[in-house]
């Protein structure tokens, strides 16, 4: 009776210490307070946040051309010699996807592919998905398996997964989970493959075809194709970090790239907070594609029986002009929202580990965001 006694208080404190680490306290402002007084409060609230090891990372506001707020609380590396700042590059997960998609949507304005493209005219290896579909790939209804859930059983550690490896196992597993078209099922696997049909469509690598032809035109100068196999680290790199529990100090230990980042187009891609204002204002601005080519991206893809995915090139759907994606990954969780009728931009990178902030493909970063979106619809 003693022991289920202890058991229960341990499973009760650690149940405790686990809402502790989710509660963020809501961000309180002053209605009737002047623009610059409502920012302040911002800044307090995530200076507090911070304190407390429930925030390390960048944070960045803006409507149209105009940065409303852009302030990084905690280091990018474990030994604290180096704060965040606007241009420190996080590893930002699945919100790597909408520049996949990006890439995909200029190499058909090239006529060098197009959405209704079989994957098989470009991966001819998975021959056995001659049903599925460019555009299958960009909506996440192409029935493919996530690759991270068949790697998971039986891949070596020690080895780097490869895109080469991916294809080979979707090659080995066979079935689809459904027929093209039929369900929507959110998986990493397509999107790799997009990034390797922008290799092959465009004959020169992914990260090379992204630097050229989307980094550098949207004038994003901290931003980059990075993984395990990569030559060059990004300028400013951050790393994900965690905590020790209490008991043993609290110590920062890393928790970056592991034995999965060999591939790219799931993710992959390294950008700062300034950056992600660069991307936003290169689509505003047409610098990568006209935007009647992009206006696709922020529509929702639909079954075959006609009903929305919630999905569109990238983005997740919430609305009429509203779209937005969450990322995470080891130490990292990423999020960026844009309300495009008022041309209003959100971007939230954080590197402090904190599993509970973040779904695995698109809500928000626990209630960060939440509060964010409620400030800006207060500011003018």
């Amino acid at each position: 009776m003693m022991t289920l006694i202890f058991l229960f208080a341990g499973i009760l404190a650690a149940s405790s210490a686990i809402m502790a680490v989710m509660y963020i306290p809501p961000l309180s402002i002053n209605e009737n307070s002047i623009r610059e007084e409502k920012l302040q409060d911002l800044n307090s609230w995530l200076s507090r946040l911070n304190d407390k090891d429930r925030f390390s990372g960048s944070v960045l506001l803006a409507k149209g051309d105009k940065i409303l707020f852009s302030k990084s609380y905690g280091f990018q590396d474990i030994a604290e010699t180096k704060s965040l700042a606007e241009n420190s590059s996080f590893n930002l997960a699945s919100v790597s996807k909408q520049f996949t998609a990006m890439a995909i949507v200029l190499l058909k304005y090239q006529e060098k592919l197009a959405y209704k493209d079989s994957i098989t005219k470009y991966i001819p290896e998975l021959n056995l998905y001659k049903e599925v579909t460019i555009e299958n790939l960009l909506h996440h209804t192409s029935g493919i398996p996530d690759y991270i859930s068949i790697a998971s059983i039986n891949w070596d550690e020690s080895e780097i997964l490869k895109t080469s490896d991916v294809i080979a196992i979707l090659k080995d597993n066979k079935e689809l989970k459904f027929s093209p078209g039929e369900k929507y099922d959110y998986s990493n696997s397509g999107y790799i493959l997009l990034a390797e049909i922008v290799a092959r469509a465009s004959g020169v690598t992914f990260s090379e075809f992204m630097k050229n032809n989307v980094f550098i035109p949207a004038e994003m100068n901290y931003t980059t194709v990075f993984n395990l196999l990569s030559e060059d680290e990004p300028e400013n790199r951050v790393f994900g970090f965690k905590k020790n529990h209490w008991i043993f100090g609290r110590k920062k230990q890393v928790k970056d790239l592991n034995y999965f980042d060999g591939v790219v187009g799931d993710g992959g891609i390294y950008s700062s907070a300034k950056d992600l204002y660069q991307w936003s204002q290169a689509i505003t601005k047409e610098k990568v594609v006209p935007q009647e080519e992009y206006d696709l991206a922020f529509e929702s893809g639909r079954l075959r029986d006609g009903s929305k995915t919630g999905y569109g090139y990238g983005w997740f759907i919430k609305g009429e002009g509203i779209v937005e994606h969450a990322g995470g990954w080891q130490g990292f969780a990423s999020y960026i929202y844009r309300d495009v009728s008022t041309d209003s931009l959100i971007v939230v990178l954080d590197n402090s580990s904190n599993i509970f902030r973040v779904t695995s493909h698109g809500f928000r970063i626990n209630s960060i965001c939440l509060n964010l979106q409620k400030l800006m619809n207060e500011i003018d």
